[in-house]
């Protein structure tokens, strides 16, 4: 019975990490729409330059892990140029 502890403590490390991994992915998959976005032919200048911005602003949110702040970057740049996040 002494290897309880130690397995509880790998099963809450798994699960930590596989939170972390999604939320990871969740700005990932973001950013891949931006990317898709961005390749839009006709895009006014004005539009081109709020996804440019919401692309630093996600990368550097990317970089902190905060997928929340990635996330809205996104998703207000890309409902500014008229578009919608899947």
């Amino acid at each position: 019975m002494r290897h309880v502890p130690a397995k509880a403590a790998l099963v809450s490390a798994a699960i930590l990490f596989a939170a972390i991994g999604s939320a990871r992915a969740d700005c990932e998959s973001d950013m891949f729409q931006l990317e898709a976005a961005m390749k839009t032919p006709n895009l006014s200048t004005d539009t081109k330059s709020s996804l440019d911005d919401a692309a630093t602003k996600a990368t550097e949110a990317m970089k902190k892990d905060d997928d929340a702040a990635c996330h809205q970057a996104i998703a207000d740049a890309m409902s500014k140029a008229g578009l919608t996040l899947k």
